[in-house]
């Protein structure tokens, strides 16, 4: 093709670049005339067609891909330009080939580049003029090669620039968001944190075990504390209220304080004293009640208990010459209680790996509770201790967790650093000390008892 388009019926002709048709607003709605009080006429160049025709199946370009093929078919069919705006003035618009292309002439130019083609294809667009073309870009590399090459340059406003539109993530980011605003007025939110209340790092004691020959005295001085006492009765006969069977009793005392409490006293004294309270609290921030509501508080490196306890160091109780009568019968309270709907109650996991579970029926909003279980550091504990809590409810989705790390130390201690066994109590206070004394004598079983070997104590 030779035949060269005529320019001289315009005041200006605009060699657009692929940006101006894509990013800019519809070129029927631009304010050509800011520009030109005469006739315009623009360019579309071999390069900006390609780009433009490979975005015509774009989501997002597409449609302006389109609408471009539209203003250019009646120009490529007729080879002269057609018009796209009559007032204020008259827009045209024309499809335009170019010359072949010279590239060793043009050493500053990359034919790879589509920029660099777009101006390459300017200097040498088939129309009669060349020199009458002005290179529109928003963009500063093919107005700088256009400008090397003795084209004249335009940069539009940026009010002609569309709005920007959201990418592809900020989409889907927006729509989470909106999704998760219908969520909270239909579930609960809820909130859950989890700390230790002592500062770090937490302390194993690691205690040697008691020596064999301060087994028998210690033994010694706590039966001594505690000797057999003479069953009552009238005659001779045992009464209602007379523990028959106490000098049986009193028999496995004696035994197993010789044989079991006192020689394991340094893992019980390890065990009370390397245990440390805990605090959960779990909040309900949202505008709706959680209905039934677990927590649960799981570790694989440490021991948790759901209540704090306490170890019988120099064993448990001697047995009473009485025989309690009402020892299993439950109290009235106990029997009267019924647990409030809206407090958090201590439950037996079906999961063997949560060794602690709360569950609370109704959770109002606007609600907060802090439960304190007891974390116990174990020989095995190296480093630092984990504990992971999560928190579900009926009608809610997905979990709500939280996790403490804390760091861990082991220490050699020695039994009487803790223990005086002189006076059999202790030279210093537990780390769950304030819990222990909030929980005896409460009747409703809240602090758990064991003695030195582990075993629990009813």
């Amino acid at each position: 093709m030779t035949d060269r388009l005529p320019t001289d019926g315009y005041d200006r002709v605009f060699a657009l670049d692929t940006q101006m048709i894509l990013e800019a607003r519809p070129l029927d709605q631009l304010d050509w005339s800011s520009l030109s009080a005469g006739p315009i006429l623009l360019l579309i160049l071999p390069q900006v067609s390609v780009e433009v025709d490979a975005r015509k199946r774009d989501g997002r370009l597409g449609e302006r891909a389109r609408i471009l093929n539209r203003q250019l078919d009646p120009s490529i069919e007729t080879g002269a330009p057609s018009p796209i705006l009559k007032l204020p003035v008259r827009v045209d618009i024309a499809y335009v080939p170019s010359r072949q292309i010279d590239w060793s002439g043009l050493d500053d130019l990359e034919p790879d580049s589509g920029d660099d083609r777009i101006v390459a294809q300017a200097l040498h667009a088939l129309v009669d003029d060349p020199t009458r073309l002005e290179v529109m870009s928003f963009d500063s590399r093919p107005r700088a090669a256009a400008k090397r090459h003795g084209l004249r340059t335009v940069k539009p406003a940026e009010s002609w620039l569309l709005e920007t539109e959201p990418s592809t993530a900020d989409r889907r980011l927006a729509e989470l968001q909106q999704r998760l605003q219908l969520l909270e007025t239909t579930e609960p939110k809820l909130r859950v944190t989890i700390r230790a209340l002592d500062a770090e790092p937490l302390t194993f004691h690691k205690i040697a075990a008691v020596p064999a020959e301060l087994i028998e005295t210690v033994a010694r001085s706590v039966l001594a504390k505690h000797r057999r006492q003479r069953a009552g009765g009238v005659y001779g006969l045992p009464g209602l209220n007379v523990n028959s069977r106490y000098d049986e009793e009193y028999d496995v005392y004696e035994r197993e304080m010789r044989q079991r409490d006192i020689p394991a006293l340094n893992l019980g004294a390890s065990r009370q004293f390397s245990s440390y309270p805990l605090e959960i609290v779990i909040e309900n921030i949202g505008a709706l009640a959680a209905q039934h509501v677990t927590v649960e508080v799981q570790s694989g490196n440490a021991a948790l208990h759901a209540k704090p306890f306490f170890v019988d160091l120099f064993g448990p109780p001697p047995p009473s010459t009485e025989r309690d009568l009402l020892a299993n019968i439950p109290t009235l309270a106990q029997q009267l209680a019924r647990r409030d709907r809206t407090s958090f109650g201590v439950e037996l996991s079906e999961d063997s790996s949560v060794q602690v579970e709360y569950r609370c029926e109704d959770f109002r909003h606007g609600r907060s509770q802090t439960l304190t279980p007891v974390l116990e550091i174990l020989d095995r504990t190296s480093g630092a201790a984990s504990v992971e809590v999560r928190v579900t409810a009926g009608n809610m989705r997905g979990v709500i967790t939280d996790r403490l790390v804390a760091a861990v130390a082991q220490k050699e201690t020695l039994l009487g650093d803790l223990i005086d066994l002189d006076a059999m109590g202790v030279r210093a206070a537990p780390p769950t000390r304030e819990l222990i004394l909030a929980a005896i004598g409460d009747d409703d079983g809240a602090l758990a008892r064991f003695r030195n070997d582990g075993t629990r104590r009813d």
